[in-house]
């Protein structure tokens, strides 16, 4: 295996990539059912139940996708080309979602809504992001490279998070709904081009790993499947990714509600934002010297402590922009980890089924990551949904009912808290820094012996 290092130039490209795909999936998730509900005129609880029928059917799609990833063998390597053959895919996929025809009749919108969802979430952001995820743990062989890569990546990502949060509704309302959609995908594909061109695999390309492709190629989509659910932290990995994209999908789409509705005013939606990304903007820059001092799983665990104090903080305090502020920078905080540790934590896993089984999977392994990050938001999204159902939200009204309004207040708040419960029960099961020496030296024997 090439040891060497990443550059600076490579990281940052790297770390753009993921800027290409928040253009597209964050303005997704915390827009579409905006637009769904209050431009389209959709019903709240088909939204919900559409969303998390496509992500379930997308957990089987990435699951698809990993296995090509592990059988594709070019001269680019095996994911920097499904970066490169999607980036304009997901452009034009972000345009068409944004653009339901206003003379269909509510079942044509509905199908509409239903097909290019189903297009975007299951094919297209499942071959990029899936790729693009993977290409961490066959750029940077060295864990310590991987945090500080998820750490910049991240970092931007806020960035671009933020970027979005200020800037639609302003698009919107110059250039309508798909305008903005045709702003973004250009964008989105410009830095995921980017990406492809600047950035190099090292695991698994080289001459002297010949032998080792060959015998994955060896073993089939059964066996490998097989081997992946025999590894015990792919699963519990599973449960964190989604438990964890859940609430940011609730987060992300009822922030406009809460703003709007429970605070009063919309124009609060950038600065609520703020407060939830700049923490981990900070964060993400010094994450790597935190992972030195406390190591990835404490500071996941850490993290999810933060993130209960900041919801509880905002669910049983009066309702004001101070509370809110003080409980978005406790989640931001405490999202750190939830970050860069986490991705990087996705990276050993690979390692410990190597380690294990003598096959290396990094596309089905790294599924763990796209079909977490989809399913969660898909039932993040579900969850916006069905909630503002229960809470009885009507779009067509200036001002919502007091009931209404405690009912976002309580999706937003309480459900979270629930959820990071779940992700702590899982998390306790995933010590992976407590063994990976075990697995680093037992690596190094294993590919010394077939490189001899």
């Amino acid at each position: 295996m090439n040891s060497s290092k990443p550059s600076w130039k490579e990281i940052i490209a790297f770390a753009i990539g993921d800027g290409g795909c928040n253009l597209v999936w964050t303005t997704i998730g915390s827009y579409l059912t905006l637009y769904y509900t209050d431009s389209v005129g959709l019903a709240t609880a088909f939204i919900g139940t559409m969303m998390l029928l496509t992500r379930l059917l997308d957990g089987v799609s990435d699951l698809i996708m990993g296995s090509i990833l592990d059988r594709t063998h070019t001269r680019w390597g095996k994911a920097r080309p499904w970066v490169l053959w999607t980036a304009i895919p997901m452009g034009l996929g972000l345009v068409i979602v944004f653009t339901i025809p206003s003379g269909l009749s509510e079942g044509g919108k509905m199908a509409w809504a239903t097909i290019t969802y189903i297009l975007m979430a299951v094919v297209i952001y499942t071959a990029c992001n899936l790729a693009y995820n993977t290409l961490l743990s066959l750029e940077a062989p060295d864990p310590k490279d991987r945090v500080l890569m998820s750490s910049i990546r991240f970092f931007l990502t806020m960035g671009t998070v933020l970027f979005i949060n200020y800037n639609v509704n302003s698009l919107v309302e110059k250039f309508g709904w798909t305008g903005m959609a045709v702003i973004f995908g250009v964008l989105a594909a410009a830095l995921l081009l980017i990406t492809f061109a600047g950035t190099k695999e090292r695991t698994n390309v080289e001459k002297n790993t010949a032998k080792v492709q060959k015998k994955e190629d060896k073993v089939s989509v059964w066996e490998s499947f097989k081997l992946l659910f025999k590894n015990k932290y792919f699963l519990l990995v599973t449960v964190i990714f989604v438990v964890d994209y859940t609430i940011l999908g609730i987060n992300n789409g009822l922030r406009i509600y809460y703003a709007r509705d429970v605070l009063g005013n919309a124009a609060l939606m950038g600065t609520l934002t703020l407060c939830f990304i700049l923490p981990k903007m900070i964060g993400n820059l010094v994450f790597p010297y935190i992972n030195k001092l406390l190591g990835k799983w404490k500071s996941l665990m850490l993290g999810y402590g933060l993130e209960i104090l900041g919801l509880l903080v905002m669910a049983f305090t009066e309702t004001s922009f101070t509370t809110a502020a003080i409980g978005l920078v406790c989640l931001g905080i405490g999202g750190i980890p939830h970050n860069a540790g986490l991705f990087a934590m996705v990276a050993d896993v690979i390692d410990y089924g190597e380690w294990k089984t003598g096959v290396r999977l990094d596309g089905l392994t790294n599924s763990v990551t796209s079909f977490g990050m989809k399913v969660g938001a898909g039932f993040g999204s579900a969850i916006v949904g069905w909630g503002l159902a229960w809470a009885a939200y009507d779009g067509t009204l200036g001002a919502q009912a007091a009931a209404t309004i405690s009912g976002i207040k309580t999706v937003f708040t309480i459900v979270p808290v629930i959820l990071i419960i779940a992700g702590a029960i899982a998390l306790f099961f995933c010590n992976l820094d407590k063994i990976y020496p075990q697995i680093a030296k037992g690596l190094e024997e294993k590919r010394a012996k077939e490189n001899s």
